[in-house]
C-alpha cells in the first residue's frame, strides 16, 4: 500500500502558457526591443542547456538562481541576434524573472486539479519534487493548487537535482511518518529524471508522456506498459492498482 505520492511539476501538471520565446518577445517589446519569437525559443533552449552545464541546478551554491536566469536571458537574446546593450538586457531579465514568478506565465494541464483532488482523497501524503528554483511555491499559489500538497521540494532547496537519489531521500524526510521508499510512488514526464531515477531509489514510478513509446525506444529502455500513461486522466484507474488493497 502506498503512503506517499509525489509529482513532478513542469510538463507533468503545469506548462508554459505560451512558448518561452513568445513570452520573452512580449516583455522585450515593452522596452522597445523587437525580436523573433521563434528564434528566441530556439535560443532559449540552447542557452538553458549551456547554463545548466556551466552552473548546474540554477547556480545553487554559486551565482544563485537570479543571476543564473539573467545569464540565460542575455544569452537567449544575443544568440537570437537581438541588438541590445547589457544594461537593457538586464532590465528585461529582471522583468522576466518577475513574470515567471507567478501564474501568468504558466497554466495547468487539463485534468491536473481533478487528479490532485483524487490523490488527496486516497489518504496518502502528497508532495512535489521538481527541478526548479524557489519561485515554484508562488507559482503553485497563483495557480490555486498549492494547498493540495503536503510539501513542495525544489532541487534548489534540496541542493541536488533529479535524477540524484538524494532528492528522493529528502522527499521521504519531508513526508515524515517513517515512510519508506517501498511505500512511495513518483509520477513524472521524464524517463531518466523521474521514472528511472525513482525506481533506482526503490520507489514505484509512473511515466506520463504523450510520446511514450518513442521516448522509450530512443532511450533503448523497456518500460512496463502498466506504469505508463499518455495523459493525466489515465492516472485515476492506474492509481487504483497502487492504493486499493
Amino acid at each position: 500500500m502506498l503512503r506517499l505520492i509525489t509529482l513532478d511539476m513542469t510538463n507533468t501538471i503545469l506548462k508554459f502558457r505560451k512558448p518561452p520565446g513568445e513570452q520573452y518577445a512580449a516583455v522585450a517589446k515593452l522596452y522597445g526591443l523587437d525580436s523573433d519569437p521563434l528564434k528566441l525559443t530556439q535560443a532559449f533552449r540552447l542557452s538553458f542547456k549551456q547554463l545548466e552545464h556551466e552552473a548546474p541546478n540554477f547556480g545553487v551554491g554559486g551565482i544563485g538562481w537570479q543571476k543564473w536566469w539573467l545569464g540565460v536571458v542575455r544569452r537567449t537574446f544575443t544568440s537570437a541576434g537581438c541588438c541590445a546593450d547589457s544594461s537593457s538586457l538586464d532590465t528585461i531579465g529582471h522583468h522576466l524573472i518577475r513574470h515567471f514568478s507567478g501564474g501568468n506565465a504558466y497554466e495547468l494541464f487539463e485534468g491536473s486539479t481533478t487528479l490532485l483532488e483524487d490523490i488527496r482523497g486516497r489518504g496518502v501524503v502528497l508532495g512535489a519534487i521538481s527541478n526548479s528554483d524557489e519561485r515554484l511555491e508562488g507559482i503553485l499559489l497563483h495557480l490555486g493548487v498549492r494547498h493540495y500538497f503536503d510539501f513542495v521540494l525544489t532541487s534548489y532547496a534540496a541542493k541536488v537535482a533529479k535524477p540524484d537519489p538524494r532528492i528522493f531521500q529528502q522527499a521521504l524526510s519531508c513526508a515524515g511518518n517513517n515512510i519508506t521508499s517501498s511505500e512511495a510512488l513518483h509520477i513524472g514526464d521524464d524517463l531518466q529524471r523521474d521514472y528511472l531515477a525513482a525506481q533506482r531509489c526503490g520507489w514505484q514510478s509512473v511515466l506520463v508522456s504523450s510520446k511514450l513509446h518513442q521516448v522509450c525506444r530512443e532511450a533503448g529502455v523497456t518500460v512496463d506498459d502498466a506504469s505508463m500513461v499518455t495523459c493525466l486522466t489515465d492516472l485515476h484507474s492506474l492509481l487504483d492498482r497502487y492504493t486499493t488493497s
